[in-house]
């Protein structure tokens, strides 16, 4: 990892994701999480305020350590076990097969590279009745927006670090082989449509066919 990297981007990305809308979203997205959950992208340990009381354990999963000090401060206030490993999502998963109660993603799934694989990972260890959880953003539903998302994106992908704001999140679940219950689309307020187009939901493990339509939001 660079000085960039390591040290500049996750203080600005931590400054721009630690304010009361952004908190917000989080708590609405990680309602329903319980039991032992694996946190995809534990980054700086943000959501670890937002779990609710049904929660036990959390295994924080990054490819990175970074900003230390408050990581381990929020660890050590957090009122549930939190482990951490330094690994990347893509990567086999050192769990069993339905080990999982709730997986859980907030801001991350943009910017794994091998985002397939890392999502058949996230099934893998989830439980048949465990669910995935996630706030992302993605592709936004009109042309002429996912066309400027498009122009911009190699651009966005080198100063974020490898996010991407162009992938159809739901499209990404769903192929890995989930089936998706909820999903609300909807844009940040105050922040440009190709950057602040959020998916949130919840989606299960597929069963070999697909099954009911997911309750889909669009505001």
């Amino acid at each position: 990892m660079g000085i960039y990297s390591e040290h500049i981007f996750p203080r600005l990305m931590e400054s721009g994701l630690k304010g009361e809308v952004h908190r917000g979203y989080r708590r609405r997205a990680l309602a329903r999480a319980h039991g032992e959950v694996l946190e995809v992208g534990f980054g700086t340990g943000l959501n670890l305020d937002c779990y609710p009381e049904s929660v036990r354990r959390v295994t924080g999963l990054d490819p990175a350590a970074v900003l230390e000090r408050r990581v381990r401060g929020r660890v050590a206030e957090a009122p549930f076990r939190v482990e951490r490993i330094t690994r990347d999502a893509a990567d086999r998963l050192p769990f069993p097969d339905g080990h999982f109660d709730t997986v859980a993603s907030t801001w991350t799934l943009c910017s794994i590279e091998r985002l397939p694989t890392a999502l058949v990972e996230m099934r893998r260890v989830l439980k048949p009745a465990g669910e995935l959880l996630f706030l992302e953003h993605g592709r936004n539903g009109g042309p002429w927006v996912a066309r400027l998302q498009d122009a911009v994106n190699p651009i966005q992908n080198l100063v974020a670090c490898g996010c991407n704001v162009n992938r159809k999140i739901d499209e990404e679940i769903e192929g890995a082989g989930f089936r998706i219950t909820e999903l609300e689309r909807f844009i940040m307020p105050g922040v440009p449509r190709a950057l602040g187009s959020v998916y949130l939901g919840a989606a299960r493990r597929a069963s070999g066919r697909r099954l009911t339509n997911p309750r889909r939001v669009r505001r």
